[in-house]
C-alpha cells in the first residue's frame, strides 16, 4: 500500500463513527478502572499494578492512529527526499 493511501485510510479511521464509538467506550473504561483503584480501600498491589497497566495500554491504543499517521508522514517525507534529484 502506498504511503498516501495509508494516510487516507488512517484519516478515514479517525473520522469514522466507529472510531468515535471506540473512543467513547475506551474513555469510560479508563475512568472506571481508575475509579476502582481510587475507591478500593483494600486492593492488592498486584491488582493496582494490573489496572494501571490496563489504563496505560488503553491510552496507547487510543493514541495509535495518531502515532501511525506521524510515522507514515515521516515515510512520505523521506520518500520525497529520495525522489528529489540532487542539485548541480
Amino acid at each position: 500500500m502506498k504511503p498516501a493511501t495509508k494516510l487516507k485510510a488512517i484519516d478515514d479511521l479517525l473520522k469514522s463513527k466507529g472510531w468515535s464509538i471506540v473512543l467513547e467506550i475506551m474513555h469510560e473504561e479508563i475512568v472506571q478502572s481508575a475509579m476502582a483503584i481510587a475507591e478500593s480501600q483494600k486492593m492488592e498491589l498486584d491488582e493496582i499494578n494490573f489496572r494501571r497497566g490496563s489504563i496505560w495500554a488503553a491510552k496507547q491504543f487510543l493514541e495509535m492512529p495518531v502515532r501511525l499517521r506521524q510515522k507514515v508522514e515521516a515515510d512520505v517525507a523521506l520518500k520525497m527526499d529520495d525522489d528529489t534529484p540532487p542539485l548541480g
